[in-house]
């Protein structure tokens, strides 16, 4: 293995690290920011549609970018707006400037995004093994850093228009170090071909997985701690316990993941993933006590935790003349399933009740595995 692609792999982990922590320090403080400008539910509700509206549209245009100026360039594009959309929403004076702040939020993040699992896919595949899930990881580790930093200054009283500034500064000279120094050099594979063009059908059910990945991840995010608070009668530390139960769980398996991967080929381990998802899931709607909701949704988490990164692995090897441009496409089905997923659940829940509403995420989970076969690969990488 060269120096250079270990260098690589170091930094890219290092900038997934960074766009985790960038975006949890957000999340965590949107109570913050809530209070700061005096916001109602429905005011915070539409700059929340502002955030998804920009990570939308750059989502769609994420693929010709890279195409265009390469997944490097872009990265650094993406770190740049993204961690400068932070001191821009804590200084919002105004409801229609929050909403365009986070407008800008949503774009950087989704371009970084992007762009860093592009180039993740370009490292790979000079490792000639799976080491996608690895590089998601520390995603979810850069996120519960932010979530903790963002816990210290809440308790130190620590102001969101010295918090937001400070911390951008900090991630955005990170991501810049690690893109400059480490990020391999030269063209991407596609890069300066035709900036739009429809993704192969081949990448449909790909983009299902990722979009089925995302649904249940974020039934646990968005509907976990109210679940166990409502159906459970879970106390507030108990509720809280099962979103943090999965995220560990999360990032223990995907440290690990690549290494199964590469040992049952992808399609065998998407199978393996969804079925244990199914079973968590499963755990937290038959014995709606909070004991096994907590259990069932760290049983989820192991599941959960290599269904995207497989899925974002194989779209470059799907569509090698643009890899680009096609973890971009995919990326795209999977965040509709992140953005859509707390409207269909909550619509499920004032229909149904939210104890059956939770319930469709056994069914999505189930329909990866259904659709794993389309990967059409069983060992792809060398030994």
């Amino acid at each position: 293995m060269t120096g250079e692609l270990e260098r690589a792999r170091r930094a890219v982990s290092v900038v997934f690290a960074a766009c985790g922590a960038a975006f949890g320090t957000w999340l965590a403080r949107v109570p913050a920011v809530q209070d700061r400008l005096g916001l109602t539910t429905g005011q915070l509700a539409t700059g929340l549609f502002g955030l998804a509206a920009g990570s939308v549209v750059a989502l769609l245009l994420a693929g010709a970018v890279i195409t265009r100026i390469g997944s490097r360039a872009a990265a650094m594009a993406g770190a740049v707006v993204l961690c400068g959309g932070l001191p821009l929403v804590a200084f919002a004076p105004s409801l229609p400037v929050f909403v365009a702040a986070l407008v800008v939020l949503g774009a950087g993040n989704s371009t970084l995004d992007v762009a860093m699992n592009a180039h993740a896919a370009r490292v790979e595949e000079g490792y000639g093994r799976p080491i996608f899930a690895g590089f998601h990881a520390f995603w979810n580790i850069g996120g519960l850093a932010g979530s903790g930093a963002d816990a210290l200054a809440e308790t130190w009283h620590v102001p969101v228009t010295t918090h937001f500034p400070v911390a951008g500064g900090i991630l955005l000279a990170t991501a810049l170090w690690a893109v400059s120094t480490g990020f391999l050099r030269g063209p991407d594979r596609g890069q300066g071909g035709p900036a739009f063009a429809l993704p192969g059908r081949a990448l449909i059910p790909l983009g299902m997985v990722a979009f089925c990945g995302f649904v249940a991840e974020g039934a646990v995010n968005s509907w976990g701690a109210v679940y166990l608070t409502e159906v459970t009668a879970a106390g507030p530390a108990v509720a809280s316990l099962g979103y943090f139960a999965f995220s560990v769980t999360m990032i223990a398996v995907r440290l690990g993941a690549d290494r199964i991967v590469g040992r049952l080929g992808p399609v065998r381990f998407l199978r393996l993933a969804a079925a244990v998802t199914v079973a968590g899931f499963a755990v937290v709607v038959a014995v709606p006590v909070p004991v096994a909701g907590v259990l069932g949704f760290a049983i989820a988490g192991l599941g959960v935790a290599g269904i995207v990164p497989v899925a974002w692995s194989a779209a470059g090897r799907k569509q090698p003349e643009a890899p680009g441009r096609a973890v971009a496409a995919v990326a795209a089905c999977g965040y509709a399933g992140f953005l859509t997923e707390p409207v269909i659940i909550g619509a499920l829940a004032g229909w149904i009740g939210l104890h059956w509403a939770l319930a469709s995420a056994v069914v999505v989970s189930g329909s990866v595995a259904v659709l794993a076969p389309a990967l059409g690969e069983r060992r792809v990488f060398r030994p």
